[in-house]
């Protein structure tokens, strides 16, 4: 009997415990993220059961967890919700900058005063990690907590990127180029030939030294010999398949005397360098004469008047600096003759056009009023490459001396300037690098960025068909969202989304193994095993749904059903105890 009393008392015990338990899920049965606890049940017995004999012991109640059972996952209105969808948690610090690091289901954060996504009601703080602004982990080693920090959203209220790539697809007209003129020579059978010639402004100095300090400008001069004949200056021949010299003319402002004419053809480097146009004679001896002015000196101004002004057409590139503020770069481009043209970049001004906005720097770091490249183009109009016309290469590598031949690049052009706004120069990596498109040679270079193709028209003009850039406008945050992989979005109204942390999702060997605490959050335990910091999805560890919450997955039908069952064993071993008393009393009178 006593045994019976026993056994009774601990299921006693044993349903009140699960009538706790049904009881505690009910309460939870709206908890966003709260997992039911079930009641197991488990025999005891008083000592050893030897045949058919089978000694009373009673019955033990253990609660068990099963923090993988999903709960249904609901969308809401606040973006910073956030709900795992499969297995882990996310981690929380207790308070700002805690030590000790906790785990949770719950995923109903909110911004506290200062931008800090907390827990809902607790003082438990979301950590994840810090990201750039690809969503590439900035830590160096992401499987510790200790490269977790409080997510705060209010280090980024404001946005602005500096462009460093600008992508540009235009054509250049092809016709443009027969409206070239030229110069036109007698030859000693008694025939004409003419040399096509071009001319393009590459620059300015308001107080040479070599002109007695008057203001100079400098101009890319190219000449093209006739079809099929090469020509020499004295100290280049051209070869027919690239019949064109080039000279940088530096002209005196005030008197308009030569102050220099320096070769700078191609492919070869010419070795002329004087004060005056070079002698130029054909492959047959015959001599070009140039024009002359009125005192018969050939000038400048005389060969000017000549060849009128070549096709020339004025467009700009448009980028942001480091602040956010919009800059333009006005962008001549000068047909050059024999399928090149002269590409001139001035320094950056506001996007009227009106006000100077900052400086170009060369790539010694020297300011200069423009730099210019020559772009030359394949006979079927893709783009052959680049040759830099002065030191503004990105290798740093062209000559500095004027007259030498500067190599053709093998890279996109770069723009380097510095910004009157104090915004960060566009130098070293966060130079402007330009796209024009794919270059090389006939079936290399392609027609993707710069082409050359004739468009028909009468009046020729460049088709710019579209521009791209990585830059972004200053902005101020409208909001933040969470995506599938964790990461944390910042939105501007600028249209800038960035991402600023990822979220973790916690995995552990034995997650039911967690010690359950206040506030829905759970701590690890030597049953729980170490935890594993994973990106959303990836090792087992579940996906992130931004602006969702996960419910509860209590059942109440199912425990109700519980509280039920319990309720009759808790009568059934009350009974029992009754029963084995009126035993003991029968027993008591037997003895007396």
């Amino acid at each position: 009997m006593d045994a019976a009393m026993n056994s009774a008392v601990s299921a006693l015990q044993a349903q009140s415990s699960a009538l706790s338990t049904v009881s505690n899920n009910l309460a939870n049965s709206q908890t966003t993220g709260y997992k039911a606890v079930d009641t197991q049940f488990l025999s005891l017995l008083t000592q050893e059961s030897q045949g058919i004999s089978f000694p009373s012991g009673g019955v033990l109640a253990v609660a068990r967890q099963n923090l993988m059972d999903q709960g249904l996952i609901q969308s809401t209105s606040t973006t910073t919700d956030m709900a795992i969808n499969g297995n882990g948690l996310f981690p929380v610090s207790y308070g700002l900058g805690g030590s000790q690091t906790m785990f949770t289901r719950n995923g109903a954060f909110d911004t506290d005063s200062k931008g800090n996504l907390v827990l809902s009601g607790t003082n438990y703080y979301l950590m994840g990690w810090a990201t750039d602004a690809t969503g590439k982990v900035l830590a160096t080693n992401p499987d510790n907590v200790a490269s977790l920090q409080n997510v705060n959203v209010s280090k980024f209220n404001s946005s602005a990127v500096a462009t460093t790539n600008y992508s540009l697809q235009a054509n250049l007209p092809a016709e443009a180029q027969s409206q070239l003129k030229g110069i036109s020579y007698t030859t000693a059978a008694g025939g004409t030939n003419t040399m096509d010639m071009s001319f393009v402004k590459t620059g300015s100095n308001s107080a040479n030294a070599n002109a007695g300090g008057d203001p100079t400008t400098t101009y890319l001069l190219t000449v093209d010999g006739p079809s099929g004949i090469t020509v020499s200056d004295g100290s280049t021949t051209t070869t027919t398949t690239a019949n064109q010299l080039q000279y940088s003319v530096t002209v005196d402002n005030t008197t308009g005397a030569f102050v220099t004419v320096q070769g700078l053809s191609t492919p070869a480097a010419s070795a002329y360098n004087g004060n005056a146009l070079p002698s130029l004679t054909d492959a047959n001896g015959d001599a070009l004469t140039w024009p002359v002015d009125s005192n018969g000196n050939a000038t400048w101004s005389a060969l000017t008047a000549q060849l009128g002004t070549p096709f020339s057409q004025q467009t700009s590139f448009t980028v942001y600096d480091s602040l956010g503020v919009q800059q333009t770069f006005p962008v001549t481009w000068t047909a050059a003759g024999n399928n090149s043209w002269v590409m001139s970049v001035g320094s950056p001004t506001n996007p009227a056009g009106t006000a100077s906005t900052g400086r170009l720097q060369d790539s010694a770091g020297n300011s200069v009023p423009s730099v210019s490249y020559m772009v030359n183009f394949n006979s079927d109009g893709t783009l052959n490459g680049f040759t830099p016309l002065s030191a503004v290469d990105k290798t740093g590598s062209l000559p500095a001396t004027p007259g030498t031949a500067p190599e053709t690049t093998s890279l996109d052009p770069q723009l380097f300037a510095t910004w009157s706004d104090g915004a960060a120069p566009s130098t070293g990596t966060s130079a402007v690098a330009l796209n024009l498109g794919t270059f090389g040679a006939v079936g290399v270079g392609k027609s993707d960025g710069l082409s050359q193709f004739d468009t028909g028209q009468s009046s020729p003009l460049i088709a710019v068909k579209s521009t791209s850039q990585n830059g972004v406008q200053y902005g101020q945050l409208t909001g933040v969202s969470v995506d599938s992989s964790g990461n944390v979005i910042a939105a501007y109204d600028n249209g800038q989304k960035v991402p600023i942390y990822k979220i973790p999702v916690a995995t552990f060997p034995n997650i039911n193994g967690l010690q359950a605490a206040n506030d829905g959050v759970y701590g690890q335990s030597s049953l729980s095993g170490n935890y594993m910091l994973n990106q959303a999805g990836t090792n087992g560890a579940g996906s992130v749904e931004g602006g969702a919450l996960e419910s509860s997955n209590v059942n109440t039908s199912v425990e109700f059903s519980n509280m039920i069952t319990a309720q009759q064993a808790y009568s059934s071993a009350s009974q029992v105890i009754k029963t084995d008393q009126q035993n003991f009393q029968a027993l008591i009178q037997v003895i007396q």
